[in-house]
């Protein structure tokens, strides 16, 4: 017995040992592994080793059923849409149009994104169309588009299918981008206006949603992307999840924007707050640095965590936000 004890204290130290130099994903085999060794010491096996191999089994298939909810279940964990909508255009007094673009028109009837385009009658700047993150909906970032409008932006506000009043399924990488494609159809096809005189405002992912979009379009006038990530396997590097499962092997919503930005010889301005919990600096740091066209980096600190509005409330920025989009559009 006394030897017993000797041989699992020892092996206790080395696994502690090794998981002290590992990632935690090593942690449910490492279980196994010791369970495996004590069954294998006969006085043990004999008083414990049938509950020890149920305990194995049970582990087993419960390690494995939570790797396939990770896969299927994996847009439900990354994007949060509400349906609700909190405010409208109307509450700010901003003339606008509701409207219902079509999309994914090989399916009949299609499905269509409720929208809200803000025309600017005076003093216009461009036109902008603008894409949120992955919570909540538009009706949660009028705030900001009226921001952008006082800057001389007409603005469509486009939503995404799966959120808010626009009909279709829970969204995936695939469907945003379609989504951001229908939406600039709707610019270009619906309204007449030329894709190079269009700029691409997107936060947080809707930045990374803007970088997919000008990939395909390199003749949009510019991109504007406001605290997004360098890609989301980057971004689940950093989660809980990582800790325990092998989510880059998983990973099918992967969102890379790095490798995108490296490619595009497009404008583009990165506005990142200097305290975003969510998606540190850095990320917005090395999307600047990768880009190779004409660039800008705006820095600011943020009043509510997450939030988008700070960037607005210092003419400095202000003023290097419009000086990108007059210098984009002689470029253009």
């Amino acid at each position: 017995m006394a030897g017993m004890v000797t041989y699992f204290v020892t092996l206790l130290l080395q696994i502690l040992f090794f998981v002290n130099s590992t990632n935690h994903i090593w942690l449910p085999i490492i279980v196994i592994f010791i369970a495996l060794k004590l069954a294998s010491q006969r006085n043990f096996r004999r008083r414990w080793g049938k509950l020890l191999r149920c305990l194995c089994v049970a582990s087993a298939i419960g390690y494995a059923l939570a790797l396939t909810l990770l896969w299927t279940q994996q847009p439900r964990l990354l994007y949060r849409p509400t349906h609700a909508l909190q405010t409208t255009p109307e509450s700010h007094n901003l003339n606008y149009e509701e409207i219902w673009i079509p999309v994914n028109q090989e399916q009949q009837p299609p499905e269509h994104l409720h929208s809200w385009w803000l025309p600017k009658t005076k003093n216009r700047l461009g036109t902008l169309l603008y894409l949120h993150g992955a919570g909540l909906n538009i009706g949660f970032h009028v705030t900001q588009v009226h921001w952008l409008r006082k800057l001389g932006f007409d603005v469509l506000l486009a939503e995404y299918r799966g959120y808010g009043l626009s009909e279709g399924d829970f969204p995936t990488e695939r469907s945003f981008y379609e989504d951001a494609e229908a939406a600039l159809g709707y610019l270009v096809d619906d309204l007449g206006i030329a894709t190079n005189e269009i700029f691409v405002y997107g936060h947080s992912l809707g930045g990374a949603i803007a970088i997919d979009l000008a990939s395909k379009h390199p003749e949009l006038a510019g991109v504007m992307v406001q605290n997004t990530f360098t890609s989301m396997s980057a971004m689940v590097a950093r989660s809980v999840y990582a800790r325990w499962f092998p989510v880059q092997a998983i990973l099918h919503q992967r969102f890379e924007s790095i490798q995108k930005v490296r490619q595009l010889e497009i404008p583009m301005l990165f506005i990142h707050s200097t305290d975003d919990p969510l998606i540190p600096v850095y990320m917005g740091k090395k999307l600047y640095k990768a880009a190779r066209g004409p660039k800008d980096l705006i820095l600011y600190k943020a009043d509510v965590h997450h939030n988008a509005l700070g960037v607005f409330k210092e003419p400095e920025y202000v003023a290097r936000l419009q000086q990108f989009v007059m210098t984009a559009l002689k470029v253009g």
